[in-house]
């Protein structure tokens, strides 16, 4: 019976220093940059020897702003010049390319959502509140994980690139144009929708840092979407990776600087912990209002795909991966709520240092979000556009880009620009937010994981992977699924004006 990334992830504590020592890849592989975002390519490339039975291929694997080449090239990092060896049966090599990954999804996942959510929280209390936190974690690691296997499998059965946009990779997998469509516009949607959230919050945080320039939100929210589209249209896809690096670096050190006296500043943290929801209609409607907010900002499944590429398509790695750099997200929103709620964050905040590391904490994380939401949008656009020239020129094509075109940049800004300049005074879009969390996030990343892992795995069906152990994972996600569904239509159909 075949081990999926599931099972290693139950295994990952006890298994993790034999992870780093296996080489899966001893290749000669071709490498193609893409922004591990979101999966764009940019160029270069490497020829390795790839060992395999089957003779020569070539395949073309994303490599991170933050990582290095594999151990058969010589890197200019620097571990190599520092020369560290191996300590014991860990490869500090591949540990780094790990924990590198780890970070790439943390930054990807964090994101302006943050400010809403410690609200959805206090209405169902603390301790719940971190309970329904990790839940959807850990749904959100088995789909991430799902994904992954599709990736490495679809990798090993073919000599082609693993895509990155939604599009190509139904495509790829489900073999059908119509099905990567639907799903194309199901992420564009959803992007659609933390971009325009993004450009909405950067119009105020804009008129507080520049008080002289006498803005008001609808100039600092269309400012803010300008800068973005003159770095998309201007940087290529490794620049775009160095100004989201850049933006995680500057998050992770102001949100600390937050974060510390933050929680010394709490009076009660047991009670704060303990304290009951506030919400006065119950835990169900309370319940209702949180789960989307919380699993559309939890989600990160959309650099899965390259993701593996950049762990040279290793399960193991990929696991740890995928594990670590989803639970750093969850304890920093945790973090944040507790902070919150429990009233030490207004006074961490209200002045000097503190005041000007959360404005530097709140815009790394408007431009890292905003980056990586229109890098998503543009490479689903490209796909597209990609498509529609093929069947009107009947020719296949595959370009190698390095940067996005004008019109993928343009479809990608206009609407969440216009929806954002439209609501920038005093306009809330916490309810596109909720909209994507309720019905797009189980679709694209609860049903369709499931999916796709059914129609690769037919290819390799065996009596052992009808057994119930195989399948718990997928049966989880799809109840998981069902059931953030179903509360959701229940919720709303009880607020009908005829029923209420």
């Amino acid at each position: 019976m075949k081990t999926t990334p599931i099972i290693t992830a139950l295994c990952l504590t006890s298994s993790v220093a034999d992870a780093f020592q296996s080489n899966h890849c001893a290749s000669p592989l071709k490498y193609e940059h893409r922004s591990p975002a979101l999966g764009m390519k940019s160029t270069s490339s490497i020829e390795i020897e790839e060992g395999s039975s089957t003779g020569r291929r070539t395949t073309s694997l994303s490599v991170a702003s933050l990582s290095g080449l594999p151990d058969s090239v010589e890197r200019a990092s620097i571990l190599s010049k520092l020369n560290i060896p191996n300590i014991g049966r860990v490869n500090i090599d591949d540990v780094a390319k790990v924990l590198s990954a780890s970070l790439l999804i943390t930054g990807n996942t964090v994101g302006p959502s943050m400010i809403v959510l410690p609200d959805a929280v206090d209405g169902l209390g603390m301790a719940a509140g971190s309970s329904l936190f990790i839940g959807i974690y850990l749904y959100n690691l088995i789909s991430g994980l799902l994904l992954a296997d599709v990736a490495i499998n679809l990798h090993e059965s073919s000599e082609c690139e693993v895509p990155s946009s939604f599009k190509e990779f139904v495509d790829t997998a489900l073999k059908s144009e119509v099905a990567g469509t639907v799903m194309a516009g199901a992420s564009l949607i959803s992007n659609s929708c933390f971009l325009a959230f993004g450009i909405v919050h950067a119009g105020p945080l804009l008129v507080d840092m520049f008080p002289e320039l006498g803005l008001n939100p609808t100039m600092g929210a269309s400012a803010f979407a300008a800068v973005i589209a003159l770095f998309s249209l201007t940087q290529t896809n490794k620049g775009l990776e160095t100004i989201t690096n850049a933006a995680v670096m500057v998050l992770f050190s102001s949100f600390a600087s937050i974060l510390l006296p933050s929680l010394s500043h709490i009076a009660d943290p047991m009670g704060t912990f303990l304290a009951p929801g506030t919400n006065s209609d119950g835990f169900a409607t309370a319940s209702a209002a949180a789960i989307p907010l919380i699993l559309s900002s939890l989600s990160y499944q959309n650099i899965v795909p390259s993701i593996t590429k950049l762990l040279d398509f290793d399960r193991t790695k990929t696991t740890a991966a995928i594990a670590i750099g989803s639970c750093i997200p969850m304890l920093m929103y945790l973090a944040w709520c507790f902070a919150v709620l429990g009233g030490g964050l207004d006074n961490s905040i209200a002045s000097g240092a503190g005041a000007a590391a959360f404005t530097a904490f709140a815009m790394s994380a408007l431009v890292g979000s905003s980056v990586a939401a229109v890098m998503s949008l543009a490479e689903e656009c490209e796909s597209i556009l990609a498509s529609v020239v093929e069947v009107d020129n009947n020719v296949e094509l595959c370009p190698a880009q390095d940067k996005f075109s004008f019109p993928a940049v343009a479809i990608s800004l206009t609407l969440p620009t216009i929806v954002a300049i439209a609501l920038a005074e005093g306009g809330d879009l916490t309810g596109a937010l909720h909209f994507n969390g309720a019905f797009i996030t189980p679709l694209l990343y609860g049903l369709l994981p499931v999916i796709l892992y059914q129609s690769v795995q037919k290819k390799e069906a065996t009596a052992d992977n009808f057994s119930i152990s195989s399948n718990l994972p997928q049966l989880l996600l799809g109840v998981g699924t069902m059931g953030a569904l179903g509360q959701e239509i229940i919720q709303d159909l009880t607020n009908l004006p005829i029923l209420s």
